[in-house]
């Protein structure tokens, strides 16, 4: 589930209401005991780009790199699939939660790292569980399981937790945040309901207000009230789950949005309420 330059309310509610983004992983040292490194790249172009990294990982907290070695926008999301199921059905589950179909029981959203430019290089601290996680890209105009890796992530599963200073809070359908300030934020992303989520974050333009958003988000007419350059977000997560991501945030208001579905299908929650102001200091 992003910093574009080329986002409209069309290509958010097309590409992020498919529930994720694009993954590759390379794999580094641990940077200590107890957080592993995991780097990852995407690389080649159009329809021939390709993630490369590591096939296994350590369950527990890590630090996950990733490089867009492409010239176009790339997301990194993981997708992890309970039981023994292929690139091929995962594509199919994609295919049904960017249609507002029912997700597939064993299809979960895994984390990972949101839109970088081409040449870009971002970085989350996440708890991976134990499982097999697949690389997507819903920024590519097609999904091929050839361009896809699978990580075996194997062991007991980890009790660990995230700590973090500022947060943001998602559930059914709203955010709440705690902390957040001007400058460079490490924010803790939590996901505090049922459903997936993930966080959409914009300035609002002059005096642009939540119910203009979501009006623009139903019309999909026209620019919306808020600066699609300057937009960033974080990969979509389960219930239960969290992410320390960093978001640079100058003073002003901010309009979040949350574009995933509920996993028993429906429209995207921006158009359930789940469109939030937050004032930053």
């Amino acid at each position: 589930m992003s910093g574009s330059s080329r986002v409209s309310v069309r290509h958010l509610f097309g590409a992020a209401i498919a529930v994720v983004a694009a993954f590759s992983l390379a794999a580094c040292g641990d940077s200590d005991e107890d957080t592993q490194s995991l780097s990852f790249s995407i690389s080649g172009d159009g329809k021939a780009a390709r993630f490369s990294g590591p096939e296994s990982a350590e369950p527990g907290e890590a630090e996950i790199t990733f490089s867009n070695e492409t010239k176009d926008e790339a997301e990194m999301q993981l997708i992890r699939v309970e039981g023994d199921h292929s690139a091929e059905e995962v594509v199919e589950g994609l295919e049904a939660a960017s249609s507002g179909k029912p997700f597939p029981p064993w299809f979960h959203a895994g984390g990972g790292v949101s839109s970088a430019q081409a040449g870009e290089t971002k970085s989350v601290t996440q708890v991976l569980e134990p499982g097999t996680y697949y690389t997507t890209n819903t920024e590519a105009d097609t999904l091929d399981p050839k361009t896809m890796i699978g990580i075996e992530v194997s062991g007991e599963e980890s009790d660990e937790d995230l700590e973090g200073g500022a947060t943001v809070t998602a559930a059914e359908y709203r955010f709440e945040t705690e902390d957040l300030t001007t400058g460079e934020n490490e924010i803790l992303f939590q996901n505090a309901g049922a459903q997936p989520h993930h966080l959409l974050i914009a300035p609002l333009k002059g005096d642009g207000t939540v119910k203009d958003v979501e009006a623009a988000i139903k019309e999909e007419k026209g620019p919306p009230p808020f600066d699609e350059k300057e937009l960033q977000g974080t990969a979509v997560i389960e219930g239960g789950e969290s992410q320390l991501v960093e978001i640079d945030l100058d003073q002003g208001r901010y309009v979040m949005l949350c574009f995933i579905s509920d996993r028993q299908g429906g429209p995207p929650h921006a158009l359930k309420g789940m469109v939030d102001e937050v004032e930053v200091d």
